[in-house]
């Protein structure tokens, strides 16, 4: 399953890495671009559906709900994202001995300009990509989402290579600044939460990295302690300059969060007024023609353009 929007310059890569998949199913929120037409271009048995954006979490669920896959194990996937065959080996193997788990993190190697910069950009970082169906929701977290899961969870350490930076660094940065304003009403949560320090020494990286969340979510100086954190601590200076490109990149993303929480604590935020992350609303939502929705697809469309 890949979730697209505007997506025209990315997709027919990323389909090229999936011909291992014999059903691929594209979530296309009213693309305005040429990107179903690239699609199905690329891959003639493509499935695609149009669904409204409201969060990826909302993205992922209402795709496990409506477009009846074929098969009981899912992968996501990002049009900016290329599932190599090592990565595809790694799932096939996990879908063939899953053990008692019901789902996979898996990991990605971000790309910037033309090196894999490893370490300021935290790898590995584990998002929930490889599910069972029935076994698995989503829920909104920040500009993000988080998985709720009804059995054990594992994890598969060959990495699917991230190009989050295809459509040029304009549009990262617009898109971060959308995040920014998500991640201002996570930052006001984590805070409420108790820090539940005794995380940190966990064998669950995903409980420590959310341990340092709560902690980040308190910390004074944002911008700078994300500098030092990524640039020496994690040896990001090691990654050349691109790793020092991407750590004022996040930087500036830090930065952001911060001005909105003043503006937020002054009574003049409205995080409501923020578009949809990574995606824009300057563009009205159009349908593909009937015949290239399925039926279970079309009424929801219909009604979303109506």
């Amino acid at each position: 399953m890949i979730l697209t929007r505007n997506e025209a310059a990315t997709i027919e890569s990323c389909l090229k890495f999936l011909d291992w998949a014999d059903d691929v199913i594209l979530i296309d929120y009213f693309s305005t671009d040429d990107t179903i037409v690239r699609a199905k271009v690329a891959r003639p048995d493509l499935r695609i559906f149009q669904h409204a954006f409201l969060d990826f979490g909302d993205q992922r669920n209402w795709a496990l709900d409506e477009t009846s896959p074929r098969h009981s194990w899912v992968l996501f996937l990002d049009a900016d994202e290329h599932c190599n065959a090592e990565c595809a080996r790694g799932i096939r193997d996990a879908v063939e001995h899953p053990g008692e788990n019901v789902g996979f993190y898996l990991t990605c190697r971000n790309m910037f300009l033309g090196r894999w910069i490893k370490r300021c950009s935290l790898y590995p970082t584990w998002q929930l990509r490889l599910l069972k169906r029935g076994e698995v929701r989503y829920r909104k977290e920040g500009h993000g989402q988080r998985e709720i899961a009804d059995g054990p969870l594992g994890y598969l350490d060959a990495p699917y290579d991230h190009y989050g930076f295809s459509h040029g660094v304009a549009h990262w940065v617009a898109r971060h600044n959308r995040y920014s304003t998500d991640e201002v009403e996570l930052v006001h949560r984590l805070r409420q939460e108790p820090l539940a320090l005794q995380d940190l020494i966990s064998l669950d990286p995903i409980r420590r990295r959310r341990c340092l969340k709560r902690m980040a979510a308190r910390f004074g100086c944002r911008p700078l302690a994300r500098f030092v954190y990524l640039y020496f601590i994690r040896r990001g200076f090691l990654d050349g300059r691109a790793g020092f490109h991407f750590c004022l990149l996040r930087v500036a993303h830090e930065i952001h969060i911060t001005v909105k929480l003043a503006e937020a604590r002054e009574g003049q935020g409205d995080a409501a007024t923020s578009s949809p992350p990574g995606r824009g609303v300057e563009d009205p939502p159009t349908q593909l023609p009937p015949q290239e929705l399925l039926p279970s697809s079309r009424q929801r469309a219909a009604a979303i353009s109506e």
